[in-house]
C-alpha cells in the first residue's frame, strides 16, 4: 500500500534464495555474519582483556542492529510500505514527492478549516445572541390582542380623571390653608377692631 503523494525509488538490493519466490512462506533471515572464533582461554594469553570485551559487545549490538533491520524490512514489503524490486527482492523505499521545506497538503487543508472556523465565529457569535434573545422575548409585539389594548386605554382614562381631582384636592387645601391663615391674623387684631 504506497501513501498518496509519495514516488517509489530504488536504493538497494539484497541477496536471497529464489526458492522463496511466489510462496506465502516467510522467509528466511540471512544469516549473521560469522564471528571469528575465540582463542582458547585456558591457554597462556589468559582472560580476555577490557578493549577485547568492548570489541565482543560491539560485534553483538552490531548483528543484533542487522537482524532488527532485516526484520523490519521484510514486514515492511509484506505490509506493502516497500515495493518488491526485481525477483521479487526488497529493495526500493518510499520518499516523499516534495523537499523538506514544504508543507504538506493536508496541514494547509486543516489550517484553512480552522481559519474558516474562526471567521464564522466572529461573525455568528453576536447574530446568535441577537437570535437567542428575540427567542427569549417570544418575539411578540407589546400589545398582543384588541381587548388588553382596550383594557390598557381605560387603565390611561382613570388615571387621567384622578390626577385632575387630586389637582382640585390639592387646590381646596391651599385655599383653605390661606383661610385659615388670614383668620389667625383677625384674632390676633383687638376685640374693637372686629366688630
Amino acid at each position: 500500500m504506497l501513501v498518496p503523494g509519495f514516488v517509489v525509488r530504488q536504493t538497494q538490493r539484497t541477496t536471497a534464495t529464489p526458492s522463496n519466490q511466489g510462496t506465502s512462506e516467510r522467509p528466511e533471515r540471512p544469516e549473521r555474519p560469522e564471528r571469528p572464533e575465540s582463542p582458547d582461554r585456558v591457554g597462556s594469553e589468559g582472560p580476555p582483556t577490557r578493549d577485547q570485551i568492548r570489541q565482543q559487545i560491539r560485534e553483538n549490538i552490531q548483528a543484533a542492529t542487522d537482524a532488527v533491520r532485516d526484520v523490519e524490512r521484510d514486514a515492511r514489503v509484506r505490509s506493502g510500505d516497500l515495493t518488491a524490486g526485481p525477483q521479487g527482492l526488497p529493495g526500493s523505499t518510499v520518499q516523499p514527492i516534495f523537499g523538506d521545506n514544504v508543507i504538506p497538503p493536508q496541514a494547509v487543508d486543516i489550517a484553512m478549516g480552522f481559519f474558516v472556523m474562526c471567521a464564522v465565529m466572529v461573525v455568528g457569535w453576536p447574530l446568535a445572541r441577537a437570535f437567542g434573545r428575540r427567542m427569549e422575548r417570544g418575539g411578540q409585539p407589546a400589545i398582543a390582542n384588541p381587548a388588553m389594548s382596550e383594557q390598557l386605554q381605560r387603565i390611561e382614562q382613570a388615571v387621567d380623571a384622578m390626577s385632575v381631582e387630586i389637582e382640585r384636592i390639592s387646590e381646596s387645601q391651599r385655599f383653605l390653608a390661606k383661610l385659615q391663615s388670614s383668620r389667625g391674623a383677625e384674632q390676633a387684631l383687638p376685640a374693637s377692631d372686629r366688630r
